[in-house]
């Protein structure tokens, strides 16, 4: 559609409505509800550079690898980007889409910790214009593409400065991104969001302004480590427990007038993370089909949401002498990311299931559920039409369409099916086609 028939299109939707009373909702386009998958929705961390070729991510964010703020600049001034500029190598040979994240103070600026703001914030603005620099032309093409501003602003682990002081490095990141490198995404500070006092963290924080600009006009897109709790009643947290928070998050975004167009960002997430008093012990381990389920259905809710980046934790190194980790599900081998798990295997192959664009329908959104808590997923690319179903909690029965002829399980099982037959479905998705 040009743009000259699309004006054509609005005045004539426009006098429908005003002189017929009839709804806009009727006159708008259906493909208004669809979703286009793009490949950098599949992002992870990677705490190795062997795992890049192995689980075919699209994007990769830059945290926990050895080059925060405080490992790259070794004394006032003198900057160390040997380890960075490996990782950045590594990922354009990968095709994959770099986040930097901007954070950690060196000892030498800050009054307390690295947690601390540095006592003058041009030490912040002069690292963030060197990286900006070095890496808006790297090898001839574009290095880092996306600089998040710290990392989980809401929780003291990371952040024991204020929000008026979050909010000042936020405006050096805006400031020197679009002099230095404006064709950079800035994404904001991630917040944690399974605990109140978080929530409540993120609300006061995007009602805020600096100098009369609200805070979330520093930046391209908004970042969330939408991690669940581990448990819900018994159960163990999963990828709808995680929507549910990001139902949370939207809400108070709304009541802090941020609009809805502004992208967000699932900058971290993974599953059975503790909290409270258990906070960094093992998580429970949860079988291989649970964690390959959870890979899939992860990044067919969020992709439905209109997500448009998820960065799965990877937590591919053990962290305790029995070889488990800090989250239960884990796409390699721990201390052997070459090594990839089923789930894995389910990151990559979802993202085939996921080409082309998530289908809605009417005025729903895509990746509908049913009564009975049955998620159906339809998407479409130039082959023909994929149709995804699941039930996270008990068994589930779906009519498949007449044209259906194979199903494939996301440990990657094909068998044949009947159009227009009934499938038993459970929290396991299985894609049917033709």
């Amino acid at each position: 559609m040009t743009h000259l028939s699309r004006r054509r299109w609005s005045a004539l939707v426009l006098w429908l409505v005003t002189a017929l009373g009839v709804p806009l909702s009727a006159f708008a386009p259906a493909e208004a509800n669809n979703v286009r998958i793009a490949h950098t929705l599949f992002g992870v961390h990677d705490s190795s550079l062997l795992s890049h070729s192995h689980v075919h991510d699209g994007s990769v964010r830059l945290w926990d690898v050895g080059v925060q703020w405080r490992d790259i600049e070794k004394s006032p001034g003198v900057y160390d980007f040997a380890r960075l500029d490996q990782l950045v190598t590594a990922a354009q040979a990968a095709h994959e889409s770099v986040t930097m994240v901007l954070a950690m103070t060196p000892s030498f600026y800050a009054p307390a910790t690295p947690t601390d703001p540095p006592g003058k914030l041009q030490h912040f603005t002069d690292f963030v214009s060197a990286v900006m620099h070095r890496y808006r032309s790297f090898h001839g093409k574009r290095g880092i593409s996306s600089y998040q501003v710290w990392n989980e602003a809401n929780i003291s682990t990371f952040w024991t400065g204020s929000m008026t002081q979050m909010a000042k490095l936020s405006k050096i990141v805006h400031d020197v991104g679009n002099r230095v490198d404006p064709q950079a995404t800035i994404v904001s500070p991630p917040m944690v969001t399974r605990l109140g006092y978080q929530l409540d963290w993120l609300k006061k924080f995007y009602g805020m302004k600096l100098g009369g600009t609200p805070v979330w006009k520093f930046y391209d897109a908004l970042g969330f480590s939408l991690y669940p709790l581990p448990t819900y009643g018994g159960r163990p947290g999963g990828p709808e427990d995680s929507m549910r928070q990001l139902g949370q998050v939207r809400s108070r975004l709304r009541s802090d007038h941020v609009p809805a167009s502004v992208p967000i960002w699932n900058t971290e997430v993974n599953y059975g993370l503790q909290t409270g008093s258990l906070g960094g012990t093992p998580a429970t381990p949860i079988s291989s089909a649970k964690q390959a389920s959870y890979v899939a259905r992860t990044y067919l809710l969020n992709a439905a949401a209109r997500v448009k980046r998820v960065y799965w934790y990877r937590y591919d190194l053990g962290a305790f002498s029995s070889g488990a980790t800090l989250a239960n599900t884990l796409l390699s081998q721990p201390g052997s990311p070459s090594v990839v798990t089923p789930a894995g295997r389910a990151f990559a192959l979802v993202q085939k299931w996921m080409h082309g664009s998530l289908v809605g329908s009417g005025s729903h959104a895509p990746c509908a559920k049913d009564r009975h808590g049955t998620y159906t997923c339809v998407v479409k690319d130039s082959s023909g039409t994929r149709r995804i179903y699941w039930n996270p909690n008990r068994k589930g029965r779906v009519r498949l369409a007449s044209s259906a002829r194979h199903a494939q399980t996301i440990l990657g099982a094909v068998s044949k099916v009947k159009g227009g037959s009934r499938l038993t479905v459970n929290y396991r998705p299985v894609m049917v086609y033709h």
